[in-house]
């Protein structure tokens, strides 16, 4: 099976010295000055960097958009609307948005970018430091089934769960609130099974991977608008039934 989105993973180190060679680091600040956190900032603007950069790279090859080799400084990203809230990150060059669908997540000094060059569907990302997990954060952020399912495992199998959860979050949410306990992911026989406020979720890819020895990376992709709010504040495309995996889409584990 052809992937139908692609996963870059970058360190710190590495954005920097990209960012610095290119040059162009007062324009990936722009917009930092609203937090006053230095390391946010800094997240900021590599993250800019990081989508601009892959985007400028993968058009070189991509004889599909009609974009001719933009150069970098031409590349706009925006991650807030008009409201200064967040939003999945949108790319454009002169005004004109490229339609491609990407998520962008960081831990620690690493960070990774999941894009999808076929606009109906959605990426989610999501990397994570497993050794940071405490039973405090089970019990606040996973259900009552999740627990048991982890009981007695090491902070690894909770990692694995809780960047499931942000990921499946990412590639589906429309802008409501972010809530852990009604994204579910249990397994069944060898396979995990997404469940969101009870409904069962298909994913047309599933990946997770150690990029290092605690830093986790997972990343889902589905159909886009496959959930929408109803007046209720509910997921309700109810016809959805399947699993974040089945025989045809396996869970990649590495």
């Amino acid at each position: 099976m052809t992937s139908q989105f692609e996963i870059h993973t970058a360190t710190k180190a590495q954005l920097r010295t990209g960012l610095l060679s290119s040059g162009l680091g007062e324009k990936f600040a722009n917009g930092a000055e609203m937090f006053l956190d230095p390391a946010r900032k800094e997240s900021w603007e590599l993250s800019r960097f990081l989508i601009a950069s892959r985007v400028f790279a993968l058009l070189k090859t991509d004889r599909s958009q009609d974009f001719l080799s933009p150069e970098l400084s031409e590349i706009e990203v925006w991650t807030r609307n008009d409201k200064g809230r967040g939003i999945p990150p949108a790319v454009f060059i002169e005004n004109q948005q490229i339609p491609w669908t990407f998520s962008l997540s960081h831990a620690g000094d690493n960070y990774a970018l999941a894009i999808c060059r076929q606009p109906q569907f959605r990426p989610g990302v999501d990397l994570v430091n497993t050794s940071t997990f405490t039973q405090a954060a089970l019990q606040m952020w996973f259900t009552p089934e999740e627990r048991k399912n982890l009981a007695n495992r090491d902070e690894r199998a909770a990692g694995i769960i809780w960047a499931l959860k942000e990921a499946v979050y990412k590639s589906i949410n429309h802008g409501e609130p972010f809530r852990p306990r009604q994204i579910e992911i249990l397994p069944e026989g060898k396979k995990l099974i997404c469940r969101v406020r009870g409904i069962h979720v298909h994913f047309d890819e599933a990946v997770i991977r150690f990029i290092e020895r605690d830093c986790l990376l997972a990343a889902v992709l589905n159909k886009r608008n496959s959930f929408q709010n109803s007046e209720e504040d509910q997921f309700d495309n109810k016809t959805n039934s399947h699993s974040i995996n089945d025989a045809s889409h396996e869970l990649i584990m590495h």
